[in-house]
């Protein structure tokens, strides 16, 4: 009986897929037979992480490739020469998991336009970016594909320090939705995950109390 998890032949972008979560990523589908394409802005950590995984890959037998490319977000210029790298090297990519995120931890009073703006960039605007170039690829070639992405429990309530982290992934799952309703008619399933938010590897832990003011 074939495996009906396998992704044997299919190719997957991880946005974020250095370290972390993405990385987690990366290597839960490169062990179901994708190819992985990873992707971020430190480079030479990924290649270091690419590395580490097509070793270990090897080692269980499996035929499957990653690579790291460099991906920022916040440039469409980027997400297109990104996804035309990953499809020269790996194939077209059916799968996008949109992991990429920041936060800042800064109290509500504190928090300055280009903090807000940095964060929402990427969180949301970013995975915008990326899912909508993602998209007009497959539509164009007429293929099927999924895209997963990354919100947090935060995006339905929310902690203290954090509002821009809050309001860009509560906007992420709406956006999920807009993109859902219209894509699903080209054959592209479009869902989030509503990870907990225990110990980001991107920022300082949150603090769910902050002391109020006499």
């Amino acid at each position: 009986m074939s495996n009906q998890f396998s992704l044997r032949g299919r190719t997957a972008l991880v946005t974020g897929g250095f370290s972390g979560l993405g990385l987690h990523f990366c290597a839960t589908l490169l062990n179901a037979g994708a190819n992985v394409a990873m992707a971020g802005r430190r480079l030479e950590l990924g290649l270091a992480a690419a590395q580490v995984l097509q070793m270990a890959a090897a080692e269980k037998g499996l035929e499957a490739t990653v690579r790291a490319f460099a991906l920022d977000v916040t440039q469409r210029e980027s997400v297109e020469a990104c996804l035309s790298q990953v499809q020269t090297a790996l194939g077209q990519p059916t799968i996008l998991i949109n992991n990429a995120g920041v936060a800042h931890t800064t109290p509500v009073l504190d928090t300055s336009d280009a903090d807000w703006n940095a964060v929402v960039d990427v969180n949301l605007t970013g995975a915008w970016r990326v899912a909508q170039a993602f998209s007009q690829r497959l539509v164009a070639s007429g293929s099927p594909g999924s895209i997963v992405n990354v919100a947090s429990i935060l995006g339905l309530r929310v902690a203290q320090q954090v509002p821009a982290y809050a309001a860009s992934k509560a906007a992420l799952l709406h956006v999920t939705r807009a993109l859902a309703i219209e894509l699903a008619r080209h054959s592209i399933r479009v869902n989030a995950s509503r990870r907990a938010t225990s110990k980001p590897t991107s920022t300082k832990r949150f603090s769910p109390v902050m002391p109020g003011r006499p």
